[in-house]
């Protein structure tokens, strides 16, 4: 009795296994990109230690109306925010090797969607601090936030947008002048 009993328990499970149609989604990975290292020739930059607070450690987040955010379990970054953006800035100024200028490093605050404004948006808190024997260069501290417009639907759309904010800190680091002179002289 005890038998069958176990042997119809054994059918019920494996039955509800074999005949549920669950369907498998597969969890995406995205990139920010890599920068063109000759769009950055003569700038002399070591890059050194990035930080990421709050929640946007892998997976992408994603703010909704009402201040929501929320993580998407099935896309994610192929790096924590903080790897991808030393490894960008890390080829964006490959030719800076060697004699640098300033040290950059920063807490990234947030490396987010914002759906209903459709952009992604990078903020940032930066430094960039003088070799330690200039007694003459000062360091630059600044909280910044960069914008790339989300151009369509999805995950795809956001890494592109993300990475066109990445490209617009690039690019204010490169065009820095103000008692920060990042260009060889």
């Amino acid at each position: 009795m005890w038998r069958l009993l176990l042997v119809m328990a054994a059918a019920m499970l494996v039955s509800g296994c074999v005949f549920t149609r669950e369907s498998f989604t597969p969890v995406r990975y995205f990139d920010i990109g890599n920068p063109d290292p000759a769009k950055f020739a003569g700038i002399h930059l070591n890059v050194g230690q990035f930080s990421v607070a709050g929640p946007y450690r892998q997976e992408m987040v994603i703010r909704t109306v009402g201040n929501e955010l929320v993580k998407d379990s099935f896309n994610r970054w192929a790096l924590p925010p903080d790897a991808m953006l030393s490894r960008y800035f890390r080829i964006a100024f490959a030719e800076g090797r060697g004699r640098t200028d300033y040290t950059l490093s920063g807490s990234i605050l947030s490396f987010e969607a914002d759906l209903p404004k459709k952009e992604a948006v990078l903020t940032i808190e930066y430094r960039l601090v003088p070799p330690a024997e200039d007694t003459v260069a000062a360091a630059v501290e600044k909280t910044c936030t960069f914008r790339g417009k989300i151009e369509g639907n999805g995950a795809e759309a956001f890494a592109g947008a993300m990475s066109s904010a990445v490209a617009e800190f690039a690019n204010s680091l490169a065009g820095a002048r103000a008692g920060t002179a990042v260009k060889t002289k």
